[in-house]
């Protein structure tokens, strides 16, 4: 850490002009490859840009950003729709081997459509502090809607497939 406060305290002396890697590297008595290990470091935490190879510090506002990042949540599919789901992709293949393309293309959407309602997404800058009881209301939520696309009203509209074919 105290190579890149190092760093920042080089760019910062600059700032006004701007300083080349190749001067940081110097100033700190690295090879320029580590500088610019270290400027990177730096854009990353939001303390530096680089605007056509001079490298300024950032003030004020503009100070540290916090990455967006995302936790993805895939629930497993319930118990009890274990073998409704089965009996889907089995359909789906052998509808795909009797060459209905359009049948089989509609049953994996559905697939698809079921397995989305198991995934939670959450997005954003604060996700490391995301509260334990919101998560276990999204949760909740994704069950919820999970239920709402039964599969076995999926498995009526595959009998009606059978009885049209493409």
């Amino acid at each position: 850490m105290d190579n890149l406060d190092s760093c920042y305290k080089v760019v910062q002396q600059s700032s006004a002009k701007g300083i080349s890697a190749d001067d940081i590297a110097e100033k700190l008595g690295v090879h320029r490859t580590t500088a610019y290990n270290y400027l990177n470091s730096l854009e990353l935490m939001g303390k530096v840009y680089n605007e056509h190879g001079s490298w300024h510090a950032r003030t004020g506002e503009e100070g540290i950003k916090p990455l967006d990042r995302e936790i993805v949540i895939e629930l497993p599919i319930p118990k009890d729709q274990w073998a409704e789901t089965s009996l889907l992709e089995i359909y789906a293949k052998l509808i795909e081997r009797e060459n209905l393309p359009q049948s089989a293309e509609m049953l994996r959407t559905l697939l698809e459509k079921l397995k989305e309602t198991r995934i939670i997404k959450i997005k954003g800058k604060n996700v490391d502090n995301l509260d334990l009881e919101n998560l276990q209301s999204l949760i909740l939520q994704a069950y919820e809607k999970g239920s709402k696309v039964r599969s076995r009203g999926l498995l009526k509209h595959l009998k009606i497939l059978k009885g049209k074919g493409d």
